[in-house]
């Protein structure tokens, strides 16, 4: 079974250094690498062409919705699995009307992110309960205008 190749855009190294080790944990996937900085970070995946990308909303020189943007445009069908410790009402918002496939606050941990990234794979979208909470209310208000 070929592997789905995944990269990711993340401004703490940290992270970074903890997700590259995480990463041979998960057999689904070639981890192709990482960019501290967003608009290098979205350069690269658009070079590399990878099937995943996971995307923090914070990063120096772009912000996280532009990058989903820039990528939804330029690679189409990808993945995109939003990881991020900004977790505000507008933002899972934006992100999913750009076409954000799954939302992982980063407080939830590396086992949340791994399950966001089978669930792409297969196809499915993933939120986690704080994420579902804010797109049920959303729904609720929209209904109501």
């Amino acid at each position: 079974m070929a592997k789905h190749r995944l990269f990711l855009i993340e401004d703490e190294e940290l992270l970074c250094e903890l997700f590259t080790d995480y990463a041979v944990t998960i057999p689904e996937i070639e981890f192709l690498g990482f960019e501290n900085d967003g608009l290098t970070g979205v350069e690269k995946a658009i070079e590399l062409k990878p099937d995943i990308v996971v995307l923090d909303m914070r990063l120096p020189r772009t912000n996280g919705i532009e990058a989903l943007h820039r990528l939804r445009k330029e690679l189409g069908d990808i993945k995109i699995i939003i990881f991020t410790g900004t977790v505000k009402e507008e933002t899972v918002h934006l992100a999913y009307s750009q076409g954000a496939d799954a939302f992982v606050e980063k407080a939830l941990g590396l086992a949340y992110l791994k399950e966001a990234i089978l669930a792409v794979i297969l196809g499915e979208r993933y939120v986690t309960e704080g994420i579902s909470a804010i797109l049920k209310s959303f729904k609720t208000e929209s209904e109501q205008t």
